[in-house]
């Protein structure tokens, strides 16, 4: 199965890298080939404390890696390399991290370029945040003693089902790993089922809970008209599912504020044709300056980094990637700020959902009933008193869960003493 995997690899990469090469800027082309080729200039600059790397694949992993970083800074060590798939993760990792952090595009998951970046980077622990599986990444690491912990991990109901259909070679893949960190004890018992050492596996909490926004709301969003609906990580498929209510909703709240932010930088200019063909009159984020007020009450957020905050001026929070199968978005961004949550009913991914529908800190809409979500939301934006109730068990839920980070650090700290 292995070698059925290098295969089908290898293949993968001779259909793609060509379309990934020359999709992105020309000054970036070079860089990105050759340090996915394993080609790394990392110089460590002593050697009194380990080289940590760690693997955020995109925006979110990034994001949810910034505390966990700033930690290891100050409690391991400064010598870390975070690797990134995208372009996007690569920038976020260079606007959030403290100075000094080098940033890499990971190499291809083939021998060749794993050994290459290994011998460049000789780190002394390697982590991957949530539960990116790299079957030669972990086999070079592990041949070499070094050893490999995910973290924040987590296992999606469907790619649970995927995985255990190729369970003989999955329990190959994970028995390279040291410490499974995961966020409950949902994910511990399916990546146990999957093939993971029952011994290496801990549930160390969701690092979701630990990492705080930016405690500046934007001033942008600080001008809108109230009540204000903010609508996160919204995908393909989903404004158009949504813009009757939002129609609706305008009509009945003369002074109601929008801020959409889809989930793909990709989509943003879909999703102002979606607007635009809606009759729907917005302003991109991108036009605004940080200090002026939006000339409309519905505003498409196209920026990258700023929705986690822009929820600290909502009144209600709308969570996207859960009307459509998508298994929803981080509901712990609004949680953070005390508000009131509503999801559809795609929110697997966030199995905590549950918990916070039963303090009644979120609701759930129906997807293919718009009159319910219409209902929903009106009454909530309508409610001031409610809102603030639904808020508070919100953030109550968010400071219960706190602790992951804390959790993480001390199992790192036993790893490396080893």
């Amino acid at each position: 199965m292995t070698l059925i995997y290098r295969i089908l690899y290898f293949i993968a990469l001779l259909a793609l890298v060509p379309l990934e090469y020359f999709r992105r800027p020309k000054g970036l082309r070079a860089r990105w080939f050759s340090e996915r080729l394993g080609r790394i200039v990392f110089t460590k600059k002593d050697t009194s404390s380990p080289t940590i790397w760690i693997h955020a694949v995109s925006v979110g992993e990034t994001i949810t890696a910034v505390s966990l970083i700033r930690r290891i800074v100050t409690e391991i060590s400064p010598h870390i390399v975070l690797s990134t798939v995208t372009d996007t993760g690569q920038q976020t990792a260079k606007d959030k991290l403290p100075e000094g952090i080098k940033v890499i595009y990971v190499p291809f998951d083939s021998k060749s370029a794993v050994r290459r970046a290994i011998k460049a980077v000789n780190p002394d622990i390697f982590i991957v945040m949530e539960t990116e599986l790299w079957p030669c990444i972990f086999s070079e690491m592990k041949k070499q003693n070094i050893p490999v912990v995910i973290l924040n991990g987590r296992i999606s109901e469907k790619s649970f089902g995927g995985y255990r259909k190729i369970r003989f070679f999955m329990k190959h893949v994970l028995r390279s790993v040291t410490l499974f960190g995961m966020q409950s004890e949902i994910y511990s018992e399916r990546i146990k089922a999957m093939g993971a050492d029952t011994q290496a596996v801990k549930t160390l909490g969701n690092f979701k809970f630990d990492t705080a926004p930016s405690p500046e709301i934007p001033k942008w969003a600080l001008r809108l008209t109230h009540p204000m609906l903010v609508i996160g990580s919204t995908h393909e498929k989903e404004e158009a599912i949504l813009i009757g209510t939002l129609k609706r909703l305008k009509a009945d709240i003369e002074s109601l504020s929008v801020v959409m932010a889809p989930r793909h930088p990709q989509r943003f200019d879909e999703a102002a044709a979606i607007l635009a063909s809606a009759d729907i009159p917005f302003v991109r984020r991108s036009k605004l300056s940080d200090t002026a007020a939006a000339p409309a009450s519905f505003v498409l957020l196209d920026t990258i980094g700023e929705l986690a905050s822009v929820y600290g001026a909502a009144d209600v929070c709308l969570m996207g990637g859960s009307f459509v199968p998508k298994g929803g978005h981080n509901l712990l961004e609004p949680a953070y700020w005390g508000k009131p949550i509503v999801c559809g009913p795609y929110m697997e991914n966030f199995p905590m959902t549950g918990e916070f529908t039963a303090a009644n800190a979120a609701v759930t809409a129906d997807a293919d009933n718009t009159g319910d979500l219409y209902d929903i939301l009106f009454a909530l934006l309508s409610d001031e008193a409610v809102r603030l109730e639904m808020g508070s068990m919100a953030r109550d839920l968010y400071q219960k869960n706190s602790g992951a980070i804390d959790n993480a650090i001390r199992e790192l700290k036993t790893i490396l003493r080893r």
